[in-house]
């Protein structure tokens, strides 16, 4: 069966999988290019117009955005009979289908905790916190409550910056300011004693929107011997969960790089130099200039994972500032590190974990290497690492391991190849815009071993 599923409320996504397997999952503002926002443009619905569909799913929590798209659908002649006849509507079970998202990860974890801003409403009160029990296949629903601990956050966040989808900034800024320090320290306490009444121990699944909060996933570290945060804990996971809930739990999943497959094609950029180049030859580039990478399948989440990743070197002391020229990002925020698997503990104290392959936590430097790194670490000493191994991004990895054989530095400073207040790039378009108006000097295509120079 094939089976097409969007969810139609902020940060919504779309999912396809055919015969249980996800053919592709990705964010629909990566599309409309309008951050947080769901509405359809002409080519998501070539895209769909391209699929075969024997099931329709369509989720929301605002009734906005599913109008939209309702008359999206209803417009083509292609795709008026699916949603008419083969649609499957859900609009009230928000937490299981990021429950269902999570298990998608087959981490085998009995305890299972939502929390995000606002799920739906339940007898006059939104779920913000939920807490689900996975053992011998049954999924059992335990509690929710309405103590708004991600709310709480949001509304400082909108209040402080004028906008509530600038979280990371609030938890970024907790590092230098006392009144974000206050909100962070009362978010934690909350959190802790939600989890110590609802008296989940040693092992956690963490999803919904609080997961992104990486300062209280590392104390969740501190007092579980197993824990996952889903990489997909928004929003921007849920149609993937209704997928998995309408398939009773058949989706298993190991990917990060889901996004729909992009031609790699120079073409947009023949007014620019594109040269053959090896990845030792980027490598060596890295070390006094900013590179971003670009690959076909976009890491869906929060974070650049390695194919869609502005690089530069962590052992040039000016590299922050040359990224900021690029990115334009406020002086407080940190930038992450990408390090090969096999040197992680090496360099970092990753505590009970083997890895951090997507960027859900971070961990201190170990002091005999501190001051080895000139840029990339936080004013804590920690950095949102990212472990690579060659399995799950070989041209990514390839790439720090040539630097790693030219510095003995096997990491590289990475973070999200997207301009201020924008989605990441995801097509090549949205590559050239971002090459055009920016101080970006290089584009690494790994796949075809080119690299455009401006």
């Amino acid at each position: 069966m094939n089976i097409l599923s969007i969810h139609t409320s902020h940060d919504g996504c779309m999912t396809y999988v055919s015969k249980n397997k996800i053919i592709f999952h990705t964010q629909l503002d990566r599309y409309n290019r309008m951050k947080h926002y769901t509405f359809p443009t002409k080519n998501i619905l070539n895209i769909i117009e391209n699929l075969d569909i024997d099931k329709l799913i369509i989720t929301h929590l605002e009734d906005h955005s599913t109008l939209l798209w309702r008359d999206v659908f209803q417009s083509s002649l292609k795709l008026k009979n699916i949603f008419n006849n083969n649609l499957i509507y859900y609009n009230n079970h928000h937490h299981l289908f990021h429950v269902y998202c999570a298990l998608t990860w087959n981490k085998n974890i009995k305890n299972i905790l939502i929390c995000d801003c606002r799920g739906i409403k339940i007898n006059n009160s939104y779920e913000n916190e939920s807490y689900y029990t996975f053992n011998n296949l049954i999924l059992n629903h335990v509690i929710t409550e309405s103590n708004s601990i991600g709310e709480d956050y949001q509304n400082f966040t909108e209040k402080f910056f004028k906008n509530p989808h600038s979280l990371g900034k609030t938890m970024a800024l907790s590092l230098y300011n006392s009144p974000a320090k206050k909100i962070q320290k009362e978010y934690e306490i909350k959190m802790n004693n939600l989890i110590k009444n609802f008296n989940i121990k040693k092992e956690l699944l963490f999803s919904g929107g609080c997961a992104q909060n990486i300062l209280f996933n590392n104390k969740i570290l501190d007092n579980f011997k197993n824990v996952f945060c889903d990489p997909f804990n928004g929003d921007f996971g849920i149609s993937l969960g209704a997928i998995n809930y309408f398939l009773k739990n058949k989706i298993k999943n190991n990917e990060i790089y889901l996004g729909i497959k992009q031609n790699i094609n120079t073409d947009l950029f023949l007014q620019f130099k594109i040269l053959k180049i090896t990845p030792n030859e980027v490598a060596k580039i890295l070390l006094n200039d900013p590179v971003a990478i670009f690959q076909s399948r976009s890491e869906q989440g929060q974070r650049g994972l390695g194919n869609r990743s502005l690089l530069m070197s962590p052992i040039n002391k000016n590299a922050n500032n040359k990224l900021n020229e690029i990115k334009k990002r406020e002086w407080y925020r940190p930038f992450a590190c990408s390090i090969l698997y096999e040197k992680s503990k090496e360099w970092f104290d990753l505590k009970q974990l083997d890895e951090s392959p997507y960027m859900m936590f971070a961990f201190k430097i170990k002091k005999n290497k501190k001051n080895v790194l000139k840029s990339g670490i936080a004013i804590n000493n920690t950095s949102r690492i990212q472990t690579v191994k060659k399995s799950q991004n070989f041209h990514y990895y390839n790439l720090i391991k040539e630097f790693d054989k030219i510095t003995n530095i096997p990491l590289l400073i990475n973070t999200s190849l997207n301009l201020p207040g924008e989605v990441l790039v995801e097509t090549l378009y949205d590559m050239r815009e971002m090459f055009i108006n920016s101080n970006l000097k290089y584009i690494y295509l790994p796949e075809i071993n080119k690299i455009i120079c401006k």
